[in-house]
């Protein structure tokens, strides 16, 4: 598989587009007309795990921080990113970026840190980034319905939450009468044809529905496909900064950071509030969420799981009645690449996963 090819189904599993504006995620050096070949997965890219790759002969690496996230407005050779990208470029390694968009999606980075430490009934909440969907109607004989079918499956339509391939067929009769100049793939000039056809209905984000007719024409045997694209009122697909979901049964807040200790494997916990208190309803956001404080105290929780909390942080939710809980930025998201691996298990791709953490604790 090109990486192109695999870019391209990453970004129809895991759309790149619902990204927060100040996100950088996608392609961040690449992509190199290359198969893809050992794809390294990081939680972020450093010397080390660049080091990592070119031990393994990887020429893909995702990693779920950006290299690139502000913009670089000089390359000075003193400086370890420059030499960083210069050592990129001279392996010809591609890189990407999946970061807000991994957090964000069902079962994402954020749905798996709910399970991990024990949440139920776990919902999405601050939505953030809509899709409008499509639904496209291509009607086909039905000797070549499994050929569409397979196409659309290939460029990404037919996802509905976590189920691909989503497609309704019925079938009928198709009339046509080609005339001279034509090349008909069924019929003959100047009389009109009666055919056995089916008509496939799948759904598509907006962004995808012009790849994916340009596809279906590719494997289509008509000289002139008959389509139709049209926005859906039902709904477009929220997706959310952050989850909320409730432990089996109510417990002290201390017996709580106890198993947070056991789950995460974090040496020390930061929190506020009495050790007594009795907590059920529970919210999460992976990496940096503290920003969000002020929107969770509408959402009837009793505790805020989030990383990269302030002292202010925790006084504006003591003065609120919450209980702030600071799991660290890297402790919540350094199962990115297993979360990141669920979403192509039907893909022939070995992936490797080096996990490197800058931050200590002790």
């Amino acid at each position: 598989m090109k990486i192109k090819e695999f870019i391209s189904i990453i970004e129809s599993r895991i759309p790149n587009d619902i990204q927060e504006a100040f996100d950088n995620s996608g392609i961040q050096i690449g992509p190199f007309d290359q198969e893809v070949k050992n794809p390294l997965l990081s939680l972020d890219l450093s010397e080390e795990v660049l080091k990592k790759a070119i031990e393994y002969k990887s020429n893909f690496i995702v990693s779920h921080h950006p290299l690139i996230f502000n913009p670089i407005k000089k390359f000075l050779t003193t400086n370890n990113k420059t030499k960083l990208i210069k050592e990129i470029f001279q392996n010809e390694i591609t890189i990407y970026a999946c970061h807000t968009p991994i957090d964000k999606i069902q079962d994402g980075l954020n749905d798996y840190f709910c399970k991990l430490i024990g949440l139920e009934n776990i919902i999405g909440i601050i939505s953030s980034g809509k899709r409008e969907i499509y639904k496209v109607q291509v009607f086909v004989p039905e000797t070549h319905k499994d050929v569409v079918i397979d196409k659309i499956a290939e460029v990404g339509g037919g996802w509905i939450g976590n189920y691909s391939e989503c497609t309704f067929s019925s079938t009928g009769i198709g009339t046509f009468k080609p005339h001279e100049g034509t090349n008909p793939y069924i019929g003959r000039h100047n009389e009109r044809e009666y055919a056995k056809e089916a008509k496939i209905e799948t759904v598509i984000p907006k962004e995808q529905v012009d790849m994916l007719i340009r596809e279906v024409e590719k494997v289509h045997p008509y000289e002139e496909v008959a389509m139709e694209a049209f926005p859906l009122f039902r709904p477009v697909f929220p997706h959310f900064l952050c989850r909320k979901g409730e432990l089996s049964h109510t417990t002290k807040l201390i017996d709580f950071i106890e198993r947070l200790k056991s789950r995460t494997q974090q040496k020390t916990i930061r929190y506020n509030g009495n050790e007594e208190n009795l907590i059920k309803r529970i919210a999460v956001c992976t990496g940096s969420g503290a920003n969000f404080l002020s929107y969770i105290l509408n959402e009837g929780i009793d505790a805020f799981i989030t990383g990269d909390v302030g002292y202010h942080d925790f006084q504006f939710a003591e003065e609120n009645g919450i209980n702030l809980i600071e799991i660290t930025h890297n402790n919540m998201e350094k199962h990115f690449p297993q979360v990141f691996k669920t979403f192509f298990e039907d893909l022939e791709l070995e992936f490797l996963s080096y996990s490197f953490s800058f931050l200590n604790e002790f």
